[in-house]
């Protein structure tokens, strides 16, 4: 049986990125950071299993009903996979001018306003197949969260090796 994941679609990957950079707002941002929030709006039913203490984001809970038996996968194991068509959506932003890379780091700053206007009318459009209650609960919660730490980003997702990060 052959499925589709949007997850591993390159074209879907700037649509979701773009979407999630709309409402985030960010003038700047780490690509780890972005990658592991682009992985959350592509697989919402993960948000649930987010690493954090009791009661701190109740409505994680609420993703649960994305729970698909057809996605049934390691989340690691995709989020590496994913790694590749991550970058190249990266390097396009870059092309376009959205991100600009701020001194060979992994931050970006960002100028929303290059975002070509097809894209953003497509990123903005209500028939997209984007789960804008992912991506608000990410701007929410999420985007004010340091991606290293013993709170940090790659230890709430699980999905990145987090131990021998330097603060």
């Amino acid at each position: 049986m052959l499925l589709y994941n949007k997850a591993l679609d390159a074209n879907h990957t700037m649509l979701r990125m773009a979407a999630l950079l709309i409402s985030w707002k960010a003038e700047s941002l780490d690509s780890d950071a972005l990658r592991l929030f682009d992985f959350l709006v592509a697989n919402p039913a993960h948000i649930q299993k987010l690493s954090v203490p009791r009661g701190k984001f109740t409505d994680k809970n609420e993703f649960k009903s994305y729970k698909n038996r057809y996605q049934n996968f390691d989340p690691k194991s995709l989020f590496n996979a994913m790694k590749e068509i991550h970058y190249l959506a990266i390097e396009r932003f870059v092309e376009l001018g959205v991100f600009q890379s701020d001194n060979n780091s992994s931050k970006y700053n960002v100028f929303l306003e290059k975002i070509p206007e097809g894209l953003k009318k497509l990123a903005k459009s209500k028939e997209n197949s984007i789960s804008n209650q992912a991506i608000d609960f990410i701007v929410e919660n999420l985007t004010s969260i340091s991606i290293t730490g013993s709170d940090g980003l790659k230890k709430i997702t699980s999905l990145m090796d987090y131990k021998y990060d330097v603060n």
